[in-house]
C-alpha cells in the first residue's frame, strides 16, 4: 500500500472515496447494531442510528456500536483514502452527512449525548485513521535501479 503518488485535483476520485467511506460508516454501524441488538433481544430499526431528540435515550448498545464503528471507519480511511492529511476532511464529511440524514429522519438533534457521541466518534476515527495512514506512509518506498547492500558487497 505504501507508494508515492502526486496529489492532483480529481473530483471523481474524491466523490467516489466519499461515497465508499459513507457506505463503510453505515454498513459498519448497521452491522454492529444488528448483532448487538440481536444479542440483547431488542428491536432493530433505523431509530437506533438516528436517535437525536429529547425524550429518546441513547442506550449502551448504541454507544458501544458508535465507538466500535470508529475502528471500522479508521480501517476504511486507511484502505480507501490512504492519506493521513485527508483523514480529518473525510471524517468530518462523513459526520456532516450523518447530521444531515439525522435532521431529515428525526429533525434537528437536540440530545446532548448525540452531539457528544458524534464529536467523540469524529475525533477517535480521525486519530485512528491518521495513525494507520501515517504508519503506511512512513514505510520505505522501493526505488528501482538502486544498488542493494549485497550488490555493493560483491563488487568492491
Amino acid at each position: 500500500m505504501a507508494q508515492f503518488r502526486n496529489y492532483s485535483w480529481d473530483p471523481l476520485l474524491i466523490i467516489s472515496q466519499m461515497l465508499a467511506m459513507q457506505c463503510v460508516f453505515y454498513f459498519g454501524l448497521g452491522t454492529i447494531m444488528y448483532f448487538l441488538a440481536f444479542l440483547h433481544v431488542e428491536e432493530i430499526s433505523l431509530d437506533r442510528i438516528f436517535i437525536s431528540k429529547k425524550g429518546e435515550m441513547l442506550d449502551l448498545v448504541t454507544l458501544f456500536a458508535y465507538i466500535t464503528n470508529c475502528f471500522i471507519s479508521a480501517i476504511g480511511l486507511w484502505y480507501i483514502v490512504q492519506r493521513s492529511k485527508q483523514c480529518l476532511d473525510f471524517t468530518v464529511t462523513i459526520h456532516f452527512w450523518h447530521f444531515v440524514l439525522t435532521c431529515l429522519y428525526t429533525g434537528f438533534p437536540t440530545l446532548l449525548s448525540w452531539w457528544l457521541l458524534t464529536l467523540v466518534s469524529c475525533i477517535v476515527s480521525t486519530f485512528l485513521g491518521e495513525y494507520l495512514c501515517r504508519y503506511t506512509e512512513l514505510e520505505e518506498i522501493p526505488l528501482m535501479g538502486t544498488r542493494t547492500s549485497n550488490a555493493v558487497a560483491e563488487n568492491p
